[in-house]
């Protein structure tokens, strides 16, 4: 069952509230799956295998060139690399109040993910589905619902996901395939089996008002490689973070409550070379961290933007942002460098921030960097540091907005348009600037007393 969540009564001054938010898990018998959920994904038997169709994708309840209308059934099957249902060539087939329970195994990792072989419901081929008011189970690794190709769209609503075994996206979309997902609740017990995914080609998911609770290892609330989409979703990712971005993504949150239990709150990443246009935005929300280590946003390999905008991270480990020079594993369970990429560059991060209340630090490693920019009435306490080798560290205020420093910080590039410093609290401790740095021309390369006891100091 996932954690309560505390709201705040707005009739009540500062009276919590608990509520409790289920999802499939709470109905599942999950002693049974508890065998499926051990299995791991192969990706090193051939690299996972062909990176081409082997396959015809096939199942019981085909539809090629035609419409269709499921309602008020239960559609099973039993059979490896086989799907369900499969919607394909232009087919429109609406599915509601049904039933659709999917077991057998998927022999090739990469047949499954570029292709959605073994998922429960396959759509393909720029055909649509429209599925409501309905169940899909998978065990023994499988997606629930995947979107193939240019011109595929698939509607889910009113719709509940569960799955057990590795690599079971709920909602999966490759090949420029599109899925719109309201009304939501989704529960995956395997790992590498993110709630909301996209693959390669690039998918796109937009999710809004949704449930989503992963528990295997590398499991995210979603899963970028495309464009991904979550309005009012209540994510809980126990052994993952809550996003997974590969390479030059976009990832747009709006009133999402996120918990993450490993890596970090958000991933985001370039497996290959590294990757520049990479975007994530959160707005009017709230990222929790549970690991000692985890910051709320990690970089990787990767330039990328990211904007918090009326949004709250919570971490245990009091950071906020890590760049570094590295990437996740195959495995989704730990960072690595240049001893498995031998392509991985420095991270360059650049964080905006504005209506926003944050405490924690910022760390940038071996030769990245991280822009960290406050606007719009937003106040930080904590500082910026270099966790290992060479980095590169700005900072940026506007005069709305306020910096409590807990520590001395050394800055490649320092803006304030607060030209008397009088936004910054400096508890005694010191800003020093780099003097060649043209962005720290307003300074004019002076020595001066800040708020607070502390000073700016060029070096």
């Amino acid at each position: 069952m996932m954690a309560p969540i505390q709201l705040l009564l707005a009739c009540l001054p500062l009276a919590l509230a608990t509520v409790t938010v289920l999802d499939p898990s709470d109905y599942a018998d999950l002693a049974a799956d508890a065998t499926d959920n051990t299995l791991e994904a192969d990706y090193t038997t051939d690299n996972g295998g062909p990176q081409y169709l082997l396959y015809n994708i096939t199942g019981p309840y085909y539809y090629s060139d035609e419409d269709g209308e499921i309602d008020h059934q239960t559609l099973t099957v039993d059979a490896n690399d086989t799907s369900v249902l499969v919607v394909t060539e232009g087919s429109a087939v609406n599915v509601s109040y049904t039933d659709v329970i999917k077991e057998g195994y998927s022999t090739w990792l990469n047949q499954a993910s570029f292709f959605g072989v073994n998922a429960a419901i396959n759509v393909a081929n720029a055909s649509t589905a429209y599925i409501d008011h309905s169940n899909v189970t998978v065990h023994n690794g499988a997606a629930n619902i995947y979107a193939y190709g240019t011109g595929t769209t698939v509607y889910v609503s009113n719709t509940d996901l569960y799955s057990s075994g590795p690599v079971s996206h709920g909602l999966y979309a490759a090949g420029n395939g599109t899925i719109y997902a309201s009304n939501l609740r989704h529960y995956s017990g395997g790992e590498r089996s993110s709630s909301f995914s996209g693959d390669s080609p690039g998918g796109y998911i937009y999710v809004t008002d949704a449930i989503a609770h992963t528990a295997g290892v590398g499991s995210a609330i979603f899963y970028t490689l495309g464009d991904s989409y979550g309005k009012d979703v209540v994510g809980k990712s126990e052994n993952g973070p809550s996003l997974f971005s590969d390479g030059a993504q976009s990832s747009v949150f709006e009133n999402v409550d996120f918990t993450a239990g490993l890596l970090a709150g958000t991933v985001m990443f370039s497996s290959s070379t590294r990757s520049s246009g990479a975007s994530l935005s959160f707005s009017n929300s709230r990222l929790t961290t549970l690991g000692d280590d985890m910051a709320a946003l990690w970089f990787g390999n990767l330039i990328a933007s990211a904007t918090l905008h009326a949004t709250e991270l919570n971490t245990t480990s009091g950071i906020l942002v890590i760049a570094n020079a590295s990437q996740v594993t195959q495995s989704f369970d730990h960072f690595v460098g240049w001893e498995e990429n031998s392509s991985i560059q420095p991270a360059q991060a650049t964080v905006t921030v504005t209506e926003s209340t944050l405490s924690g630090d910022i760390v940038a490693y071996n030769g990245s960097s991280i822009s960290w920019s406050l606007a719009e009435y937003s106040s930080w306490t904590g500082t910026a540091s270099t966790g290992r080798g060479t980095a590169y560290l700005a900072v940026a205020l506007d005069k709305t907005s306020t910096w409590t420093l807990t520590q001395n910080v050394y800055l490649q590039n320092f803006t304030n348009a607060d030209t008397t410093n009088g936004n910054i609290a400096s508890q005694g401790y010191s800003i020093y600037y780099n003097a060649s740095s043209s962005a720290n021309a307003w300074i004019k390369s002076a020595n001066t007393t800040l708020p607070g006891g502390g000073s700016l100091q060029s070096y």
